[in-house]
């Protein structure tokens, strides 16, 4: 069932603007796991601080991170995504060889502010749980509403049609989520008419975590229109996108027969000219802030807008230098947001602080696999890739290839001088050092054997 407790009579229901808590039970590669994340404190943060609003997943292939993305979304969307958005779940319950598959839940606690409706205070924290029942084969099914109110009366009801989560023109209940999949739509198949007849709002902003097949929102198929319709907000916009382009590429304000374009290292190119990596990124941030855009309250600035964020593979496609600084330009870009986002990547991981990372392992000794969500096991800002790759948090052995390292870890064996110095060159060079040069081996050589070659020699 979905039920709901409210701190607060009078102030607006289901869902929030952030998400403070996740409990799921019997999902997927997760028997029983807790998300604790990050709340912004609406500051960007100054230079080496831990952003406020940003909670990174790691862990590897199949241990759940996006699951736990997908289960933010159904949590605190879950009367839209249950009853407004025709998504059905599949395999999202836990099923075990040889175990009769159990009923799976999602607890939330999520905060709403006034951009959702609160009207008694600046924000209040509500609780929303959501049940999952196995069906046969891979199916699942949601189980019905339960709200209860202040006094822990239960009613049991259907969505509520009145709330403002149903309202199409609200700026409440703002959460965008994209999946490792993401591409941009061509122009020519854009239709914003089309898009809201096909999906909920609410559930059309997450339906990338779910969906394959959705596409991003392009540039020119919304921001020309802003320039005449709503100035003020079309420079937002194209000042939020460099800010966290952070002159990688510039952003030009005029649209070009419509066509926006970027200057990259002195070239001006339209979106489509583009490399795989720009595009990649450009897409979700330019869908995010027609989001942002359409969503936020009237008249108030872009950048105070509040909401959650979900990404799944935020370093996807960007080369490494760019990895190191693409977390804290979206932190700093938009620091009322929330951002939960996911990464493989060393160097994502590096420019952020312990309090900002959640490590979902594979617990031990439990009858069947499962996996926990834990926090780091060291700090983790500074730290190199190496130090990070070789942490508990990465589990790798070691860093480089692994046939290179069995024979790094054999010459690391040896007691005379010919196989130390082999050691020390394999370590400084890499696969250079497999080659011996004759210089090399002359020096390696032992020097009484060299000794008893010069003299056979004469």
């Amino acid at each position: 069932m979905c039920g709901l407790w409210t701190t607060r009579i009078g102030v607006a229901r289901l869902t929030g603007v952030y998400v403070s808590r996740l409990h799921i039970q019997n999902i997927r590669t997760f028997e029983r796991a807790e998300l604790i994340l990050e709340l912004p404190t609406g500051r960007p943060p100054v230079r080496g601080e831990s952003p406020s609003n940003v909670t990174l997943l790691i862990g590897e292939n199949g241990c759940g991170k996006t699951t736990l993305l997908r289960c933010l979304a159904l949590g605190a969307l879950a009367p839209i995504v249950v009853s407004g958005s025709g998504y059905v779940p599949r395999s999202l319950v836990r099923r075990v060889k040889g175990l009769k598959p159990s009923p799976a839940s999602i607890d939330s606690k999520v905060v709403l502010h006034r951009q959702d409706g609160v009207t008694d205070g600046e924000s209040v924290e509500d609780s929303l749980s959501l049940d999952l029942v196995p069906a046969s084969g891979f199916a699942d099914r949601f189980g019905p509403y339960s709200l209860a109110d202040a006094r822990g009366s239960l009613d049991r009801v259907g969505p509520p049609r009145d709330s403002a989560l149903w309202d199409e023109t609200s700026p409440a209940f703002f959460m965008v989520g994209y999946g490792a999949t993401r591409r941009a739509e061509p122009d020519q198949n854009v239709s914003e008419e089309s898009r809201r007849k096909l999906r909920a709002l609410r559930y059309g902003r997450v339906a990338g975590l779910f969906e394959e097949g959705v596409t991003l929102m392009p540039l020119s198929a919304w921001l020309p229109r802003m320039r005449h319709e709503n100035p003020g907000r079309h420079k937002q916009v194209v000042t939020l996108m460099n800010r966290i382009l952070d002159g990688r590429a510039v952003l030009q304000s005029d649209a070009i027969d419509g066509e926006y374009l970027f200057d990259v290292s002195g070239s001006q190119l339209p979106f489509h000219a583009l490399s795989d990596g720009y595009r990649a990124f450009i897409g979700w941030v330019a869908d995010l802030l027609y989001h942002v855009c359409m969503g936020a309250p009237s008249g108030a600035k872009l950048v105070e807008s509040r909401g959650v964020v979900l990404v799944d593979e935020i370093d996807l496609h960007l080369h490494p230098d760019w990895q190191t600084r693409v977390v804290m330009s979206i932190a700093n870009a938009l620091p009322a947001m929330q951002f939960v986002l996911t990464s493989h990547s060393p160097l994502v991981v590096g420019t952020l602080w312990s309090r900002n990372l959640r490590v979902i392992r594979w617990a031990e000794g439990r009858t069947a696999p499962s996996t926990v969500v834990e926090g780091p096991s060291e700090e983790v800002y500074g730290k190199s890739a190496d130090q990070l790759l070789t942490s508990r948090d990465f589990g790798l052995g070691s860093a480089r290839a692994p046939e290179f390292a069995t024979q790094l870890n054999k010459a690391a064996k040896a007691t005379d001088l010919e196989g130390t110095l082999r050691f020390m060159r394999l370590l400084s060079q890499g696969g250079e050092g497999l080659s011996e040069p004759a210089e090399h081996i002359a020096t390696a050589e032992p020097r009484k054997r060299r000794k008893a070659r010069a003299a056979s020699d004469a």
